[in-house]
């Protein structure tokens, strides 16, 4: 026999109305009384939004992050983004910090400036480098996603969740779930296309100049077209003695 006390017609009136809770539900609620100071990687960070202007970190505690470890002058970077921005279309409750690596901070602001649905930890916080240690990152792009229950990172392959299982990963974080198999993505890279767009490595001088690959850049006083063609470096000496052997 059990051992629990039969339920009050009042529980059970309540519980029928109500239905029981969710596992969801459950850690929505666990998540708000375990929040704090010392166990959260959130109360160690600043935040900025992409005009940068300070954004609270109470915002975001109790919601399903991406933190966003890229640098936009890289290809892989900037096919990631894509996936990024058409996620974040359809999960709103979803929120990206992004971590950047790039080399200076007018690229960094451009990138910002290009995704206006990110926030981010200010380019010359120190913090940055230590979280970056701390998960042993060493290598971009990279999607850690954070569980504000356990205050940890459920998953690295963040990325990989976008690809294969975008419909259903983010369920699956916020009931504590990785969001993708091993299966998902040993046979999803197979079927995969890589999203509509024009991705190239460049340099971090011709991304503050001239925005992304095939994007509009919007200034203060005028548009930037990126699609323009970008000058040529000129060739080392050695390679010029080789073009001229070519051309004998």
């Amino acid at each position: 026999m059990s051992s629990e006390p039969p339920l009050a017609k009042s529980d059970l009136a309540t519980e029928a109305a109500v239905g029981p809770e969710t596992q969801t539900e459950t850690r929505k609620r666990v998540a708000k009384a375990t929040i704090n100071k010392q166990e959260s990687i959130l109360f160690r960070i600043k935040l900025q939004d992409a005009k940068g202007k300070y954004v609270p970190v109470y915002e975001v505690a109790n919601k399903t992050i991406g933190f966003l470890c890229s640098a936009g002058r890289l290809a892989a970077c900037q096919e990631l983004s894509v996936l990024v921005d058409k996620f974040l279309e359809t999960h709103p409750n979803f929120i990206i910090i992004y971590l950047s690596m790039d080399l200076s901070e007018a690229a960094f602001n451009r990138t910002l400036k290009a995704h206006p649905k990110w926030l981010a930890v200010p380019y010359n916080d120190p913090i940055k480098l230590e979280i970056l240690n701390e998960w042993q990152q060493r290598g971009v792009p990279c999607l850690h996603i954070y569980d504000p229950v356990d205050h940890a990172i459920l998953t690295s392959w963040g990325g990989s969740c976008l690809r294969f299982n975008s419909e259903n990963c983010f369920q699956e974080w916020k009931q504590g779930g990785a969001g993708v198999s091993f299966l998902q993505i040993l046979t999803g890279w197979w079927y995969y296309a890589p999203p509509a767009g024009e991705f190239r490595d460049i340099t971090e001088e011709q991304l503050a100049q001239h925005g992304f690959p095939g994007s509009v850049v919007k200034d203060d006083e005028d548009e930037v077209e990126a699609t323009k063609p970008v000058a040529a470096s000129k060739p080392a000496p050695q390679d010029q003695r080789l073009e001229s052997k070519k051309n004998k």
